[in-house]
């Protein structure tokens, strides 16, 4: 869907708004929320793309949306996709990445979407936060691709972005290896940890991929951590659980999804990734690694109950007997 723009006068009127629930109803699913949030010390959540669209109505812009949805699903931990706020580009890469081959509309089209990076008011942000925590949810954590054709000022800009909604990680999604050394500098800057999300393709070296992709990109500051998506992970011919086991002090949170040994789809649950044994891990070592759902489930008519059905799933496993 097509991000909404507004006004800042616009933007203050509707971070002012109350979320589209009646008001003993909104109370009722925060208290939900907030409580399904961590389960035996592990948080879970969801990533904004599984559970939209995000369609606002009158009176609405696009986070009254994501709030009202996420506690209707009791989502307590909320991983919020930049391009829900931001003008689209024509033309683009993957996940806001660069093209391979860059035609007129996505340079406007960029260029337009960098302006308003480093010029839109960092007050709109802080609003966002604010509706947050009336909202009673956790902003857990923001999307940015920092993609290759990005300016110093424009890094910059995002960062202090992120540091007015109230972040300390992000989670890379498509942003390669080799942007790493020009991320370092703003994340010591403003303490924001960008956790590098992992893909599949492990051929290539500056794509964060590989176990060796990780380690490079780790060892460019102290500061800089995994996301990992197990899905992705594993597609690429990695074992999730292995790595997670070997390098849980430098993983802030995972993407979860399932899938069967041949890549083929899963339910989560259903498939080969140990989602299950991954969560009880987490519980019972008391790693500090979040779970958010980076998948949706068949079955369903509503993005919303799916997601909410799979968290159900996850919690089921993390309140059962613990492994041995």
């Amino acid at each position: 869907m097509r991000a909404r723009i507004y006004s800042r006068r616009q933007f203050t009127q509707y971070a002012l708004s109350a979320v589209t629930l009646p008001l003993a109803s909104r109370l009722g699913a925060q208290s939900k929320a907030q409580e399904s949030a961590t389960v035996r010390g592990v948080k879970i959540g969801a990533i904004t793309g599984v559970y939209g669209p995000f369609t606002a109505g009158p009176g609405q812009d696009v986070i009254d949306v994501v709030i009202a949805r996420s506690l209707e699903g009791s989502i307590g931990h909320v991983e919020l996709v930049n391009s829900l706020l931001e003008p689209r580009v024509t033309g683009g890469g993957i996940g806001g990445q660069a093209p391979a081959t860059s035609t007129p509309e996505y340079q406007q089209t960029r260029e337009a979407l960098r302006q308003w990076r480093l010029s839109t008011p960092l007050e709109q942000f802080r609003q966002i936060r604010r509706k947050f925590d009336v909202a009673g949810l956790d902003l857990y954590s923001f999307v940015m691709t920092v993609g290759d054709d990005f300016t110093d000022p424009e890094i910059e800009a995002v960062f202090k972005q992120m540091q007015a909604l109230g972040v300390d990680k992000f989670s890379t999604n498509q942003t390669r290896v080799g942007m790493g050394p020009r991320m370092a500098p703003f994340a010591e800057r403003y303490r924001i940890t960008p956790a590098f999300h992992t893909h599949a393709l492990v051929n290539d070296p500056n794509e964060v991929a590989s176990p060796a992709s990780l380690d490079k990109v780790l060892g460019m500051s102290a500061l800089f951590m995994v996301n990992l998506d197990i899905g992705h992970f594993a597609r690429g011919g990695n074992d999730p659980f292995a790595y997670i086991k070997a390098h849980h002090d430098r993983i802030t949170h995972l993407h979860v999804r399932d899938q069967k040994k041949d890549g083929s789809a899963a339910n989560v649950g259903d498939g080969d990734l140990q989602v299950a044994d991954i969560l009880k891990a987490i519980r019972d070592n008391r790693w500090p690694i979040a779970c958010i759902l980076e998948q949706g489930r068949t079955g369903f008519d509503s993005t919303v109950l799916a997601t909410k059905a799979n968290l159900d799933y996850m919690r089921r496993m993390l309140e059962s007997q613990a492994t041995t």
